[in-house]
């Protein structure tokens, strides 16, 4: 539904068919980003011996949160935090200005105008914290 791809984290918005399915989808959301990005770049951590072995990069976490979105209200909150966190952590002053997220997308469905967040819109959205 949404996402935004940080430096040094993700979020999401899916809608799975299956519930269930949801460690799956998350972890070949992992191992598919890691082939095929994890070359990039040296991460900034340093790997234990069990972690090389398993095959890992450095760029996850072992674990990730999830939310169930309660209602309309909760679904666009999610959606704009989603897009606000590009400028909340500083890679950007405007959210779109950010081309790794879903903004552009909801600008040309109409559910934004191009120059979101403004003041208002910012002390609304820092309100929440789902890091």
């Amino acid at each position: 539904i949404a996402g935004v791809v940080l430096p040094n984290h993700i979020h999401i918005l899916i809608q799975p068919e299956n519930v269930n399915e949801l460690p799956k989808i998350i972890f070949s959301i992992k191992y598919r980003f890691s082939r095929y990005f994890g070359g990039v770049g040296t991460p900034p951590y340093n790997l234990s011996d069990s972690k090389i072995k398993k095959g890992e990069k450095g760029i996850w976490q072992r674990r990730y949160y999830d939310h169930v979105i309660r209602d309309e209200n909760d679904l666009y909150k999610h959606i704009d935090y989603i897009h606000y966190n590009p400028v909340k952590h500083g890679y950007t002053l405007k959210a779109k200005d950010w081309k790794f997220s879903s903004f552009e997308k909801f600008v040309k469905e109409g559910y934004y105008n191009i120059d979101w967040c403004n003041f208002e819109d910012k002390y609304r959205i820092n309100d929440l914290n789902y890091e």
